[in-house]
């Protein structure tokens, strides 16, 4: 697995190298709402915007994954308290069944062989 994310990783490298050293011309982005203008290589810009988009996915996918989050930590915590219920049940099985031996210590005996 890690030999083939150096195969992706490298020639990605690469690339956005030779796409950085090809792309340095300066570019002015204006902030239209704002008074604000960025002057900066172009290939800067690319990048920023290529970044903006990889956080916005990112969000968005985030945000969808709420209801199955949700849904997981309602599974959970249902599956302790049951869980829960199973451990005490056992214990007050165990604690009859004692009970019981104490009670009518005859039948506790396996039978006589004879």
């Amino acid at each position: 697995m890690r030999r083939f994310s150096y195969m992706i990783s490298l020639p990605l490298a690469v690339i956005l190298v030779v796409f950085a050293i090809a792309n340095r011309e300066s570019l002015a982005i204006n902030f239209w709402p704002l008074p604000w203008i960025a002057s900066l290589p172009s290939f800067l810009a690319l990048f920023f915007a290529l970044l903006i988009g990889f956080l916005a996915g990112a969000v968005a996918a985030w945000l969808s994954g709420g209801r199955g989050r949700r849904r997981a930590r309602q599974l959970a915590e249902t599956a302790r308290a049951q869980a829960h219920q199973i451990a005490e049940h056992e214990r007050r099985h165990a604690a009859a069944r004692q009970a019981q031996a104490s009670q009518n210590p005859s039948t506790s005996l396996p039978p006589a062989r004879g």
